[in-house]
């Protein structure tokens, strides 16, 4: 046998065990990166399907209350009574969830996605206060006149994820103006 060939006694069988070792962690190392990337990933899919749904419901609450005057009105005026109510007893509750004081004339959306359960979706409308002397800017605008009464309100829609980890809220205020009224 050749004389150099006796003299090495395994040096490729370590250099290619430390290769083969440094190759492995790197591999290991791709892999958890990948697999948190895929966690972020899912994380932000949830998050974007409870701002859906959130945006959702809100956006068919209001296009119900603008397609139906009755339930507008109702909604309002169902507002303005519990804000009139709580300013003689202030322990009063000022808001109320609009789909189940009306149900017969306004369905919930529901929402199929494991981040949303049943419950998780609540909505709220409330009548926001109405500064004093706000009235008289509504003098002579369209179909006002003399002045009209305002009614301001806020929709509030709210969801939570099914594990509670991730919430989102939503509010829009509504405004209804009542020609002839008495500017109040």
């Amino acid at each position: 046998m050749n004389s150099r060939f006796r003299h090495q006694k395994g040096s490729a069988l370590l250099v290619s065990l430390a290769v083969l070792t440094a190759i492995t962690l790197g591999a290991m190392v791709a892999m958890q990166r990948s697999t948190v990337q895929i966690r972020m990933i899912s994380n932000l899919q949830h998050q974007q399907e409870i701002t859906n749904a959130t945006l959702g419901t809100l956006n068919y609450l209001y296009d119900q209350m603008e397609n139906n005057g009755a339930l507008q009105n109702d909604i309002l005026i169902k507002a303005e009574s519990l804000y009139k109510a709580s300013l003689a007893d202030p322990a009063t509750n000022t808001s109320f969830n609009p789909f189940t004081e009306f149900k017969a004339s306004l369905t919930q959306p529901s929402f199929n996605s494991k981040s949303i359960s049943t419950g998780g979706i609540t909505a709220s409308a409330r009548n926001l206060p109405v500064p004093p002397g706000t009235s008289f800017y509504l003098k002579g605008k369209g179909g006002c006149g003399n002045g009209c009464s305002v009614m301001h309100a806020a929709l509030n829609v709210s969801t939570v994820s099914t594990n509670g980890a991730i919430s989102e809220s939503q509010e829009i205020g509504v405004r209804r103006l009542i020609p002839g009224g008495t500017g109040q």
